[in-house]
């Protein structure tokens, strides 16, 4: 071999050790990160404090990582999450420690914000660990709370679904701290499975700094559900039956001047009532819903909207009837192809 030819291959193993080294440190972490969900006896009171013993005994997510600012650097502020369920609830704490505890941001008080100005807290859960769909909680200082459906790893987040669960937050000399119970029937799981998809994700407005417990690279984030960690343990969580029943009541009176078409005035009173919907699980992935008599006009207030057009106007579902696995009516572009159209107008 020529001399000239032992320099430039001596020279290439040089480049090549000088690259591996300058590459990004989640680069070089191998293996999907994972912790273990605690089976507890004892009662939780959500309140925000985590002086129950069970607390101190479950594993701790940590060690979060920039998406933003600066990718794949370490957090600035630790955060530490812990996981723990009983025979009702799957309960989360997050302890989000601050070093200028006055300057964390916390307004909003409405349910479902957008929580643009505040710092939170998301939490997903992959419960069948197919990689592709999860629910989202997500939660200020405050304790307010956020929830959505993820389908097909961020291609819809359906914000309008709405599920019961507790949280209470609060803010101390450490940083602040949040408290959160997840009723057992809210969630969809096949009973038995080993492991679930989840991931955490923490944004510190006033630093503009978002860190993720892992899938912290820009082109993934928290919604890429296939690059989630795993929860171990939860093949000891018991499913418990779905049996959620919501009736309706209304009524409502007038008096005085007659309707277009009908002679004389007119009084009355009327009267409205029926099941809007009932939910009753049948299998870990089959459940049955049925309505009798509903009102679909009892739902949240929309965004008001002047068509001029000829088109009709396409609202987004807010009834719980057709919230259930709304997005498998989905497929290409969502935003262009949606197969079924439950709210739309003239």
């Amino acid at each position: 071999m020529s001399l000239s030819r032992q320099v430039l291959r001596r020279y290439g193993y040089v480049c090549t050790a000088l690259l591996l080294c300058s590459l990004p440190i989640f680069a070089q972490e191998n293996g999907t990160r994972r912790i273990r969900v605690l089976h507890i006896t004892e009662p939780i009171n959500i309140d925000g404090r985590l002086d129950e013993p069970s607390w101190s005994q479950a594993d701790t997510a940590t060690h979060f990582r920039q998406q933003e600012p600066n990718e794949g650097e370490p957090a600035t502020e630790k955060t530490e999450v812990r996981l723990l369920f009983d025979d009702k609830n799957l309960y989360v704490s997050v302890h989000a420690f601050d070093a200028e505890p006055s300057r964390i941001n916390s307004r909003e008080l409405v349910r479902d914000a957008t929580f643009s100005n505040d710092d939170k807290v998301e939490i997903l859960l992959d419960t069948y660990h197919d990689r592709r769909n999860a629910y989202r909680f997500a939660v200020n200082p405050l304790g307010t709370q956020q929830d959505a459906l993820i389908t097909d790893e961020g291609r819809d987040v359906n914000l309008s679904w709405d599920a019961p669960w507790l949280s209470a937050g609060r803010t101390d000399e450490t940083g602040w701290i949040v408290e959160i119970a997840i009723p057992l029937t809210t969630l969809r799981f096949t009973e038995g499975a080993d492991t679930w998809g989840l991931n955490f994700a923490r944004i510190i407005r006033r630093k503009n700094e978002e860190n993720l417990w892992t899938s912290w690279q820009r082109s993934f984030g928290l919604e890429r559900v296939s690059q989630a960690g795993e929860l171990n343990g939860v093949d000891e969580i018991k499913r418990r039956r779905l049996l959620e029943v919501k009736p309706y009541a209304s009524g409502g009176g007038r008096k005085g001047v007659p309707l277009i078409g009908e002679p004389g005035f007119n009084a009355g009173l009327q009267a409205k009532a029926g099941l809007e919907v009932a939910k009753i699980g049948i299998t870990p992935s089959l459940t049955a819903e049925f309505t009798a008599n509903p009102d679909f006009g009892q739902a949240e207030v929309d965004t008001q909207i002047v068509n001029l057009t000829r088109f009709s106007v396409f609202f987004p579902e807010k009834r719980d009837f057709f919230l259930e696995n709304a997005g498998i009516f989905l497929f290409g572009r969502a935003e262009a192809n949606q197969l079924f159209f439950t709210r739309r107008t003239h």
